[in-house]
């Protein structure tokens, strides 16, 4: 028992030691990311863009928008006033629960292999969903919202005006932003983190084998249902999934859980339930389902060297 709160507790220290400095690091980066690249630079970006460059320019930008929903939504929200096609809509969503930010921070902790898997998975979802859904001509799953972007500053003449600001400026509205993010996520770090470590210290190793680990060949399926229902944030999730791949789970479990756990959460359907038809929603769940399974074998291909 001693040995288990003992191991319980030094993971949960080191967790927290590694993930809150690379936490900063990276959502400072992000957010000054977005000082350069707003939501009217999307638009202009994005805005009747077709084929491929479209698709691509949208998968870019969902891997840079910040990693929740409370982003993603008003984003794709913006888009759909701008009368953006649905292919690309739909290329920017699947791409959004990717971020580069977060590949980044898998890359210490599960490796770079792992890390580049969740990227490029995410790009060839994207990609794909969003080439089919362009090619079935799915404009009319798009409900009509008037939602104003809200970015561009205008005179009382109602012209708009850019207001532009140096880095030192961006810099420091992108270090706020980073530790007001943090300031919202740290509940959630800290109580994932626990669970991280309380499955560390008091989770039998051999429990996790058995159903997830090793070579299960069920193991991806079942991690990536179980993450279905779920509401986890990205970020506090990582220590949870970390401490089942210290017990046996499988990377390409791990992998699964990761996407489906994140992507497909109760809270983010009922929003994107006011945007979309019922069609496109069950087409969003089914695809990320299935993506984050087939991302999961091929990594448990490239782990185990078949």
């Amino acid at each position: 028992m001693i040995d288990m709160l003992v191991n319980t507790a030094y993971f949960l220290v080191t967790i927290l030691i590694e993930i809150i400095p690379l936490f900063l690091v990276v959502t400072f980066f992000a957010g000054l990311a977005l000082e350069y690249i707003s939501q009217e630079t999307l638009r202009k970006y994005l805005t009747g863009r077709r084929g491929f460059v479209g698709l691509l320019l949208a998968v870019i930008f969902g891997f840079i928008t910040p990693f929740c929903s409370c982003s993603t939504i008003p984003v794709l929200a913006a888009m759909i006033t701008a009368g953006i096609p649905v292919g690309v809509l739909t290329a920017f969503l699947f791409a959004s629960p990717y971020p580069i930010e977060v590949a980044i921070m898998l890359a210490p902790i599960f490796g770079w292999v792992l890390a580049l898997t969740f990227c490029l998975a995410g790009a060839v979802i994207a990609l794909l969903s969003g080439a089919l859904v362009g090619k079935l001509g799915w404009q009319d799953k798009v409900k009509p919202h008037l939602i104003p972007f809200g970015t561009i500053n205008t005179t009382s003449d109602g012209v708009a005006e850019t207001v532009k600001v140096g880095f030192k400026v961006k810099a420091r509205r992108a270090a706020k932003y980073s530790f007001d993010f943090f300031r919202k996520q740290a509940v959630y770090i800290i109580i994932g983190s626990v669970i991280g470590a309380f499955i560390y210290g008091f989770v039998p190793a051999d429990l996790i084998a058995t159903y997830a680990g090793g070579q299960n060949i069920f193991a991806v399926i079942i991690a990536a249902l179980i993450g279905v229902p779920l509401y986890v944030s990205v970020i506090p999730v990582i220590p949870i999934v970390y401490s089942l791949y210290l017990k046996g789970l499988s990377a390409g479990a791990v992998i699964a859980f990761l996407i489906t756990a994140t992507a497909i959460s109760p809270p983010e359907l009922i929003m994107l339930s006011g945007l979309f038809k019922k069609k496109f929603i069950a087409f969003f769940i089914i695809v990320m389902i299935l993506g984050s399974i087939a991302t999961g074998y091929f990594l448990n291909a490239i782990s185990w060297g078949v």
